[in-house]
């Protein structure tokens, strides 16, 4: 049998390892998957930093993983001053026109000449299937795939894990809920940029899903992760790419046994600086913990992650609630929980939160956004409910089948 060969496209550096985001931790997985699978694996990723893309550390990386690859500069061409004209062309665009998947014409693969080169790089490889990692990955690629058709012609396989149409939507909500949370100088000292963005921003529904639709055309494939999306998609897709639904089937295999120290939190939560995670946060608040407190008022929670550099005013004065500073090893949080709740209430893609909270071994709580786009044989051990009365007592009860002996558990009835 031919081995096959298969080429990733990332809209960033994503190695070495630990990568700095979700996505990354996906891109890892999926191509670490192929490669496993006997695959020959080559990628070509977008970078803004020009010296960290040349750096020994992530060059090593990248050859460690893949055949061959390629770092090309991406939305601000490296750091070069016609990537900063570019950048600014595309803010005004999205905040003139409404769309939100805007782009700008100075991208170095929009140049035939730039373009025609990197094409002919990428025809060397012989590669059977071009996969993009989100429709992003397509405006990076400019002119490429066009003078790709020329010779032999891959299959053009995008994952569309996000619908970045709704995200804008939702997120907009989600900025208004958190700033009318905080106080002025809070939002000012904090999220100064987001919320300038928030005034002037405007979202034109029609005119996204149209650019949406010149992103799809350039692929033969698109692969959709959660149902929901994939069922949007279908009813108002004009495309004249293939819909898939494929959730994300990849989860690490469980680590070793992480024993619970004495001093353990009932339950932790654990994210980014992200705004859905912050909103998350504030549900917890508001909602799921005063629920908690009237059956437990002991019961302890942890946050941890990029959230803590932005969370504190949310969670001030709330009694059991404490924040990690710092996190070097991501094992010391799941060492320290003994539920993973995950109270996300808006968001697209998958959560690497829940595959991490798998991969550890932990019991889940989660809503239904926490856990789009995965299968359900994953989520055989996971409870996923959107009532806040339903979430508060499983949280309650997972914490307490946590502290009981394991071996030789025997349930009533």
């Amino acid at each position: 049998m031919t081995k096959r060969s298969i080429l990733f496209v990332t809209d960033e550096l994503f190695l070495p390892l630990p990568p700095k985001n979700a996505s990354g931790w996906l891109y890892y997985t999926i191509a670490e998957t192929y490669k496993k699978r006997g695959w020959e694996v080559y990628c070509l990723s977008f970078f803004r930093d020009r010296q960290l893309a040349r750096s020994p550390a992530v060059n090593a990386a990248y050859g460690g993983l893949f055949r061959d690859f390629l770092l090309l500069p991406g939305w601000n061409r490296g750091g070069h001053p016609l990537g900063a004209i570019g950048q600014v062309w595309r803010e005004a665009e999205r905040a003139l026109t409404g769309n939100v998947l805007s782009s700008h014409p100075f991208l170095l693969t929009n140049n035939v000449g730039a373009a025609r080169k990197i094409a002919e790089t990428l025809g060397k490889w012989q590669v059977d299937v071009i996969y993009l990692a989100k429709p992003q990955s397509v405006q990076l690629l400019g002119r490429v795939l066009h003078e790709l058709s020329g010779g032999r012609r891959p299959l053009v396989v995008m994952s569309a894990h996000d619908d970045f149409v709704s995200r804008a939507i939702a997120y907009r909500g989600t900025y208004q809920r958190l700033f009318d949370s905080l106080s002025l100088s809070e939002i000012l000292r904090d999220h100064a940029n987001a919320w300038v963005r928030h005034r002037l921003e405007r979202i034109d529904v029609v005119r996204s899903r149209r650019a949406e639709t010149t992103i799809f055309d350039a692929c033969h494939l698109v692969r959709v992760e959660s149902a929901d999306e994939f069922t949007a998609y279908s009813r108002m897709n004009s495309s004249t790419a293939k819909l898939s639904h494929k959730p994300f089937s990849y989860v690490a295999p469980i680590q070793r046994h992480l024993e619970v120290p004495s001093e353990a939190f009932d339950a932790g939560f654990i994210g980014s600086n992200d705004v859905m995670n912050l909103d998350a946060v504030l549900y917890l608040r508001d909602v799921i913990l005063p629920i908690i407190r009237k059956a437990a008022p002991e019961f302890r929670m942890l946050l941890a992650g990029g959230i803590s550099s932005k969370v504190r005013p949310i969670v001030a004065g709330v009694g059991n609630v404490t924040v990690w500073e710092s996190l070097d090893d991501v094992s010391s949080f799941y060492r320290a929980i003994r539920v993973a709740a995950v109270p996300l209430r808006a968001g697209t893609g998958v959560s690497i939160k829940v595959l991490e909270a798998l991969s550890f071994g932990r019991p889940i709580v989660s809503t239904p956004v926490g856990v789009r786009g995965l299968p359900r044989k994953l989520l055989a051990n996971t409870i996923v409910t959107s009532d806040p009365n339903e979430f508060a007592q499983a949280l309650l009860r997972e914490r307490l089948v946590a502290d009981l002996p394991q071996d030789g558990l025997a349930v009533d009835g």
